[in-house]
């Protein structure tokens, strides 16, 4: 099988910045802009926390290989479409994260949402638009119960995201043309894509960035 992601060699010489912590988490999202549009999403996503304050970890899955799905096999955060029976796209997160993996969102502390992101097709935004809901769920790193959308779940250190060893990318391709996709490896897996940019929001709101490779 070939390859479909490889390590940028001059991410190991650059320092990895300290993970935030959950009171630079709460009040960086607090401290966002307002989201106009949340209400009128049609995905939502969970970034669930998890660990003691100054030493977090996310929640990421890596979905299931199905042909009919476009991100199939992908590495992703736990949520998926607003669907009628959810009043509001947090609930639909809470349901999905509920249903993916069982984690039970419910009594989380909410920390707040993050800027909406528009679902890409083809390399360009879409008509579609997803909104993010972040949660810290406790100290301990609770376990997963997986679906079968679900090949795998983790618990993700937010240090391992800001280190620019982990920094990678994607080949993908589109248009007959070949792209790099900048991606944090995770356990062989990219992480890429619209994942990427969300994680990348949430990191810029805490004055931090994520890792990729450099120019």
């Amino acid at each position: 099988m070939p390859n479909r992601h490889s390590l940028h060699s001059n991410c190991l010489h650059r320092p990895s910045p300290s993970a935030p912590d959950l009171q630079l988490i709460r009040s960086g999202i607090a401290s966002g802009p307002p989201q106009a549009g949340e209400l009128q999403a049609d995905a939502a996503v969970a970034l669930v926390l998890a660990g003691e304050a100054t030493d977090l970890n996310i929640c990421l899955i890596r979905r299931a290989e199905h042909e009919l799905d476009r991100w199939s096999g992908h590495v992703a955060l736990p949520g998926g479409r607003v669907d009628p029976i959810d009043r509001n796209p947090c609930e639909a997160a809470i349901r999905e994260a509920r249903e993916e993996v069982g984690l039970q969102l419910e009594r989380a502390a909410f920390l707040g949402l993050l800027n909406s992101q528009p679902i890409n097709r083809d390399g360009k935004p879409g008509d579609l638009s997803l909104s993010s809901y972040v949660f810290h769920l406790g100290e301990v790193l609770a376990p997963f119960a997986p679906n079968d959308e679900v090949a795998e779940a983790f618990w993700v250190p937010l240090r391992h995201l800001l280190d620019p060893g982990n920094a990678g990318y994607r080949k993908t391709q589109r248009d007959n043309r070949h792209y790099d996709s900048p991606a944090v490896i995770y356990q062989g897996h990219p992480i890429w894509g619209l994942t990427y940019r969300v994680l990348t929001v949430f990191f810029e709101r805490t004055q931090r960035k994520i890792a990729g490779p450099e120019p």
